[in-house]
């Protein structure tokens, strides 16, 4: 076969292998979208009124998940190319470009590891979610969310400190909008705590969050009758979403891994072709 005739025939092979690559990333993309749009609104519950939730923790998984396929994939493709491209130089330089650019997703993705499995730096992020409450009959109970609005973080529980023994009630939104404002609104108040074994302070308090789906907002109520008059303050303990630190994780891991591998496999065919390259 004429040396002409072949690079031609490697060229249109070439150019077959780019658009069948270039359609496959359009087909994931819509993909991506169309997933993202059902995990958020249809399986996630997401609202935008009266509170903006959009829970992206289930759907930045998938986000790593897809990325870990078309990294999968561009190796295959890379192969290809590498296999039909019409020079040495440009085997060289496909290998070489690859290189780096796993190399970069790895150091990222090693990174993103690093954050979510170490305790240490773990711990410092889920405190910058934590926030103290005043609780007073002065004012008006104070209220908090069971996540942060992406539910990237989730609230477990509640602390609650007091000087003297006082009362406080976990309640949902729906009933404390329903009864609060009522003339025996403390006894009802007692009625639909949600914290109905752990509500007395003595000292401390620690109140559990309860394990619901969706978005919920929360009011913290204080009955001083035991002691009139007497304060307590309460800190919202959040955790990162078990997204994160489970599922996400594992997926990173893969994806450091591959991409070093990939990295082990091209090394040598990089410097196969060096030698006759006018890359360096």
């Amino acid at each position: 076969m004429p040396a002409s005739r072949r690079v031609l025939e490697d060229s249109i092979r070439l150019s077959k292998i780019r658009k069948t690559k270039l359609s496959l990333y359009i087909v994931q993309a819509v993909m991506l979208v169309a997933l993202g749009f059902i995990l958020v609104f249809v399986v996630g519950g997401a609202t935008l009124k009266p509170h903006l939730y959009l829970p992206f923790d289930s759907f930045l998984a998938v986000v790593v998940l897809l990325l870990l396929i078309i990294c999968l994939e561009s190796f295959f493709f890379r192969i290809l190319e590498i296999r039909f491209a019409r020079s040495t130089s440009a085997r060289h330089l496909m290998a070489k470009n690859s290189i780096k650019r796993s190399l970069i997703i790895a150091i990222v993705a090693g990174i993103a590891v690093l954050i979510l499995g170490v305790p240490s730096i773990l711990g410092g992020i889920e405190s910058t979610g934590s926030r103290t409450l005043s609780l007073s009959t002065r004012a008006d109970p104070p209220s908090f969310f069971s996540s942060d609005s992406f539910a990237l973080t989730k609230t477990v529980e509640v602390k609650v400190q007091s000087t003297r023994t006082v009362q406080v009630y976990l309640l949902d939104e729906e009933t404390f909008t329903q009864n609060y404002y009522s003339e025996d609104s403390m006894t009802l108040m007692y009625s639909y705590r949600l914290n109905s074994d752990d509500y007395e302070v003595n000292q401390e308090l620690t109140i559990t969050i309860p394990i619901e789906a969706g978005y919920k907002k929360y009011y913290l109520v204080l009955n001083d009758m035991d002691n009139p008059g007497t304060s307590a303050t309460a800190t919202i303990e959040r955790d990162l979403s078990g997204t994160f630190t489970g599922i996400m994780t594992l997926l990173l891991i893969a994806l450091v891994v591959t991409n070093i591998a990939w990295v082990a496999y091209l090394v040598p065919i990089e410097r196969k072709y060096s030698s006759g390259s006018i890359y360096k």
